[in-house]
């Protein structure tokens, strides 16, 4: 995938890039694909998933495992899943992002702290899949799997939830196998937007793609892509194959 070049859902552009005020979501948009925002590459704003549980964590779990459809074939498109393909899901939550990548025949592990959110995305997923899908315990900080075990990495709306993102790309780089895929998800927005808490500007996006290159990756690429009302802001990348 080159930089700078126009791609079937959406544009990818260079680092340095800057973004039009008419590819950032309004504040006022709803989305399936909620989340980050950062004002450096090593900000964070929520805990982890442990604050998931109880109740209202149930509903929350429900709510989120229903009608992120399009989301999850986004995803999939973009990290070019494949049968064969290992995928992990870095808080994967209720699981629909994995049970996507089963669908195509690929084998899914969900890294997940939450006990409850563990628990719906075993419910949620059908027999046919169970044989693909698993669910472990764990964070971005924390992946309990071993050294090139996957073939594919993505952290769908779940990018804010990281306590150290550079310990987490740091993990990410050893699970993936050399020439394996990364994927960042998150919803654009703009500065001061009413998101801005749970999704990414332009511009901390390049924030983000300087951290992945540190991080070790190569191909690097931030790219804008139309999901219903809203853009998604994806993060792209590779561990280099040697």
């Amino acid at each position: 995938m080159g930089q700078g070049r126009e791609a079937e859902h959406g544009h990818r552009a260079h680092p340095g890039d800057r973004a039009h005020p008419g590819d950032r979501a309004h504040p006022g948009d709803q989305a399936q694909l909620g989340h980050k925002a950062s004002s450096g590459p090593r900000a964070h704003f929520h805990p982890g998933r442990g604050d998931f549980e109880g109740v209202l964590g149930l509903l929350a779990g429900l709510t989120m495992s229903f009608g992120r459809g399009r989301s999850a074939r986004l995803a999939a498109e973009l990290a070019g899943v494949r049968v064969g393909d290992r995928v992990v899901d870095v808080g994967c939550g209720p699981g629909r992002f994995l049970r996507e990548a089963a669908e195509r025949g690929a084998e899914a592990v969900g890294v997940e702290p939450s006990g409850q959110m563990r628990r719906i995305a075993g419910w949620r997923t059908p027999g046919a899949l169970s044989g693909r899908v698993r669910v472990v315990d764990g964070t971005a900080e924390r992946i309990p799997l071993g050294d090139g075990s996957a073939t594919v990495v993505w952290a769908v709306a779940s990018f804010h939830h990281w306590s150290d993102p550079e310990a987490g790309l740091a993990e990410v780089h050893r699970v993936l196998q050399p020439g394996g895929r990364l994927l960042i998800a998150e919803r654009l927005t703009r500065p001061g937007g009413w998101f801005r808490h749970h999704a990414l500007t332009w511009e901390q996006g390049q924030d983000l793609v300087a951290q992945v290159e540190r991080a070790g990756f190569s191909d690097v690429t931030a790219g804008r892509h139309p999901l219903g009302r809203v853009q998604v802001l994806a993060v792209q990348a590779r561990r280099p194959a040697n």
